[in-house]
């Protein structure tokens, strides 16, 4: 099993190509995502996730979203999503 991905603390609009590019490494296996130190999840960050679970999907991987903050989860809710929606997709 692959060690779990730690992103930024603030995953915003600065931190998205950084993101994306940490996800397309790991592209084909499945990639834990380690939240517990994120305190800021932007839309466009969101996106990236949303986009990489669905490709991981395909391609008969999984994303996990772990130890996600209750004041990231509320930014999930505020923009529609939770962890569930964003890696099991909404389809």
């Amino acid at each position: 099993m692959a060690e779990p991905l730690i992103p930024e603390s603030r995953l915003n609009v600065t931190q998205a190509a950084g993101l994306h590019a940490a996800l397309m490494a790991r592209a084909g296996q499945d990639v834990t995502l380690d939240m517990a130190e994120v305190t800021q999840l932007g839309a466009l960050c969101l996106q990236v996730l949303v986009s990489a679970a669905r490709s991981l999907r395909a391609a008969g991987a999984a994303l996990h979203l772990v130890n996600v903050p209750d004041k990231v989860l509320a930014q999930m809710r505020a923009m529609g999503m939770s962890p569930e929606t964003i890696v099991e997709g909404q389809e």
